[in-house]
């Protein structure tokens, strides 16, 4: 079996050390020439594990041809901003060898406020989409740390066989079928990390935490059955569990960025000093822009929107958030 990868940040490379233990081969695509040479040179990425060094059978290649010859399963692992970019780049040189495609990115396409899923279905039509998100930190799956994760799609076979492939060692992936629910999980999962960054950064206890990723969820939840979402996902992998990982984990670029913002470093510097994307920071804008669309009230989102992109200071978010009128938990 051979599988290809379109972008080699961290979470490709991760993903592609744990397929090869299984003994499937992997092609890497890197359109960016400077990244595609350092990883040839180097074998790995700086932000995982010393020892994960991309094995001598694994290739690397700046263009996509080599890389899909006679590939399987596609799996798109750019920035969501990349995503209709980059399938659209490839399509032509998908061989008829290839059954399905897989997005590992989390977001949302910042042109069209669609799920990713969507955007590639409309560009590549002829294939299956399969969604993998969950909670999953790169450094900490390369470093054989025991991990789950969900692999969603509309096509149950898709989903189950994308599982199977990728379980293995200390990688365990549970199937679903709720897609925009997992989608909608995965992208705003990343803004509500951010504002819990802001709050570590600010100094704020593990009360104002707690409040905050549980209000979090919900605001996300309400999003997700706006969209027909089945509200169980958001108690799940994708929803909840991914939320844990990304608002506290060290290795979360949301979390990372939080944390600098509330310190008082300015949005674009903490951006620029981050060693890779930091979806949720082009969430907050673009899912703020689909939950005014939906009417759809999401106060924390918001307020992570006007800390981004209005230079707002954390203690009048926190001022406004606090002075909401009193409601019913669930609404």
């Amino acid at each position: 079996m051979k599988l290809s990868f379109i972008g080699a940040g961290r979470w490709a490379l991760a993903l592609t050390l744990k397929l090869c233990e299984k003994g499937i081969a992997v092609s890497l695509y890197e359109p960016d020439e400077n990244a595609c040479n350092r990883l040839l040179n180097s074998r790995r990425h700086p932000d995982l594990p010393e020892s994960a060094v991309l094995p001598d059978s694994v290739l690397v290649s700046s263009e996509p041809a080599p890389v899909l010859k006679n590939t399987e399963v596609i799996v798109f692992a750019t920035p969501a901003g990349a995503l209709a970019d980059a399938a659209t780049g490839i399509k032509p040189l998908i061989p008829n060898s290839c059954q399905l495609l897989v997005s590992v990115t989390k977001g949302i396409e910042p042109k069209t406020k669609k799920r990713l899923s969507q955007v590639l279905k409309e560009i590549i039509t002829n294939l299956p989409v399969v969604v993998l998100a969950g909670p999953g930190i790169p450094y900490d799956v390369a470093n054989n740390d025991p991990t789950s994760l969900v692999a969603v799609s509309e096509d149950e076979a898709a989903a189950r066989f994308i599982r199977d492939t990728f379980t293995v060692s200390n990688l365990r992936i549970y199937s679903h079928s709720d897609v925009a629910g997992v989608e909608i999980a995965a992208a705003f999962k990343n803004v509500i990390a951010i504002a819990a960054g802001i709050a570590d950064g600010i100094g704020l206890g593990i009360n104002a935490k707690s409040a905050l990723l549980t209000r979090g969820l919900a605001e996300i939840t309400r999003l997700g059955l706006a969209l027909n979402a089945n509200p169980l996902t958001f108690a799940g992998l994708a929803g909840m569990g991914d939320l844990i990982v990304t608002a506290f984990s060290p290795y979360s670029r949301n979390h990372q960025l939080g944390i600098a913002i509330g310190r008082g470093q300015e949005p674009a510097a903490a951006l620029t000093a981050l060693n890779g994307v930091a979806e949720g920071y082009w969430t907050a804008r673009a899912g703020l822009e689909l939950s005014r669309r939906l009417r759809v009230e999401m106060p924390i989102t918001e307020e992570v929107y006007r800390l981004l992109y209005e230079g707002e200071k954390p203690v009048k978010s926190i001022e406004r958030l606090l002075k909401r009128p009193t409601k019913k938990e669930f609404y």
